[in-house]
């Protein structure tokens, strides 16, 4: 059902849509169409969900409702509507203060993501008589909401920010450390990383020893990588534990176990370098977290992990 340009939305009832639409009728002759259609819709929103915009906004619709004297609200809602959206769920950053975390159009983006929702931001064009741009949130195949700006970019973030006002009142929210937020950019060392760290600081083979021996009767000179001249692999193959009777290359290698050396080699390295924070892996077995956990605790350093079950990981800073 439609009046005009204006559509009915999934989410409303009868008697939403039938309120909405005596606030369209009154006054389809006195805005464009696309207009019209969101200061219905903010109209809706402020009256059925309790929604807030602006101050100068909510002045306008409320001069406009006050001409319209067909429209009779006596209904509230008593309890919380069903969400919009199955399966969708707002993630927002806890005590960010900076544009990119509170950034409506990112939250609602990474929120959609995390929801595994497709999500786009349609452009609507220019409105005739305000001469600002509209655009549309679209979350699962659904209309969210409009806004306006006076550029595309300030349209985009106007109706992100008109979407997540609507869908903070009908979806869940998670919210999500700041800190959490900040390790994102942490350099991270992966399970493998770590297992690689025990042969960076082996011993050199001796001349004595039978695969030495037996490789120089080749004629392997003792430089560079295997082979006559030196062409071949220079490092050794790297074996990722060994689980029982399981050999080398066994598929069980997330059972191996990471060793207090490699772990010792990485925070040192860690500690000589610029960065102020290094992460380890999800890979990470909770009994490789304790190693972690005990030898950055030796070291003066900070540790703590983050996250639950296969998503857990470990930062280790320095202050």
């Amino acid at each position: 059902m439609a009046v005009g340009y204006c559509v009915r939305c999934l989410w409303e009832s009868d008697f939403q849509w039938k309120a909405r639409s005596q606030f369209i009728e009154t006054w389809r002759y006195h805005y464009p169409e696309d207009r019209l259609a969101a200061l219905s819709m903010v109209w809706a929103n402020m009256k059925f969900l309790g929604c807030r915009y602006p101050a100068e906004t909510e002045e306008l619709v409320k001069e406009l409702e006050s001409k319209c004297p067909r429209i009779s609200l006596p209904y509230k809602p008593l309890r919380k509507p069903k969400p919009l959206i199955e399966n969708f769920t707002i993630y927002e950053i806890e005590g960010g203060d900076d544009n990119s975390t509170n950034n409506p159009v990112s939250v609602i983006n990474e929120s959609a993501q995390k929801s595994s929702k497709p999500i786009s931001f349609e452009d609507l064009g220019m409105t005739d008589k305000t001469g600002f741009y509209s655009c549309a949130v679209v979350i699962d195949d659904k209309i969210i909401a409009t806004g306006e700006g006076p550029g595309k970019k300030q349209a985009k973030r106007n109706a992100a920010e008109n979407a997540l006002t609507i869908l903070r009142d009908l979806q869940p929210i998670i919210r999500v450390s700041s800190a959490t937020q900040q390790h994102k950019t942490a350099p991270c060392l992966s399970k493998t990383d770590l297992m690689s760290k025990a042969y960076e600081k082996a011993p050199v083979i001796s001349d004595d020893n039978i695969g030495n021996r037996m490789l120089r009767k080749m004629g392997w000179k003792g430089i560079g990588g295997i082979g006559r001249d030196g062409q071949g692999r220079a490092e050794p193959v790297l074996g990722i534990g060994t689980d029982g009777k399981l050999g080398l290359g066994c598929k069980t290698s997330e059972k191996s176990k990471v060793t207090g050396k490699s772990v010792q080699e990485a925070l040192k390295a860690f500690i000589a370098g610029p960065e102020q924070q290094i992460k380890f892996s999800s890979e990470l077995s909770k009994e490789d977290r304790v190693v972690v956990h005990k030898i950055s605790q030796q070291y003066g350093l900070k540790h703590k992990s983050y996250g639950a079950d296969n998503e857990r990981y470990l930062v280790v800073s320095k202050s």
